[in-house]
């Protein structure tokens, strides 16, 4: 690169600024995210691989993102995940948190030989994605921690294997809401945009009263991206 610049100092300038500029791009992917995630419902974290009698890596990509965006359009289901390789084999496989409303195919319980922990494991099969794509687990989420870990194993390798994750169904960044001045710890942020509020503040909508902030009451409110 010194060949496109002046100087070595230019040259450590520009490297220097393009890191952190993809420093902040990457915090700012992470704070959508989660965003993204805690607005939402989950039930299930879901692993799926491809047999090799059914798939080729690329097909597995192009089938199972075309079997999603109809799942999202017929069945209301909503995911982020990704596609990455296991560390172990390098094999292909996605991974993704899912609001699944309507199921299709059945849920059974199988066991088999996990490579990762080296023991057998109980893992709830989908009859569908099994026929369809092979060896899949769809195990039941619920509580934040769950949501939270789940999060982090997703952003782990999308670190490490610089994959994209994908988005399926609506998923608002945001939630929209009148707030009361006496709610209202301080202003934040350049121009004092933000507002940094109590922890059990009041929710209303056209000055209406909603209630206090909560899973429930924000289901009500309008959503933004």
């Amino acid at each position: 690169m010194e060949e496109s610049f002046k100087s070595k100092k230019e040259t450590n300038e520009y490297v220097t600024q393009e890191l952190e500029r993809k420093r902040k791009n990457s915090n700012r992917r992470k704070a959508r995210l989660y965003r993204k995630v805690y607005l939402q419902e989950w039930t299930r974290f879901v692993t799926i691989t491809y047999a090799d009698e059914l798939h080729t890596e690329d097909s597995f990509r192009e089938k199972l993102r075309n079997t999603l965006k109809h799942l999202v359009s017929r069945k209301g289901w909503k995911y982020i995940g990704v596609f990455e390789r296991s560390p172990e084999n390098k094999r292909l496989h996605f991974h993704g948190i899912f609001y699944i409303p309507q199921m299709i195919g059945e849920l059974v319980e199988a066991k088999d030989y996990s490579t990762k922990t080296k023991r057998m494991q109980v893992t709830n099969q989908n009859t569908h994605f099994l026929k369809y794509f092979g060896r899949n687990d769809f195990h039941e989420i619920g509580r934040n921690e769950e949501i939270t870990m789940s999060v982090r194993y997703l952003m782990k390798y999308i670190e490490k294997s610089n994959e994209r994750l994908i988005f399926g169904g609506k998923l608002p960044t945001y939630f929209e809401a009148d707030i009361d001045d006496v709610d209202v710890i301080c202003k934040m942020g350049n121009g004092d945009k933000k507002l940094l509020l109590f922890d059990n503040f009041t929710l209303w909508l056209d000055w209406c009263l909603v209630g206090k902030v909560s899973r429930e009451t924000i289901k009500q409110m309008p959503k933004a991206n």
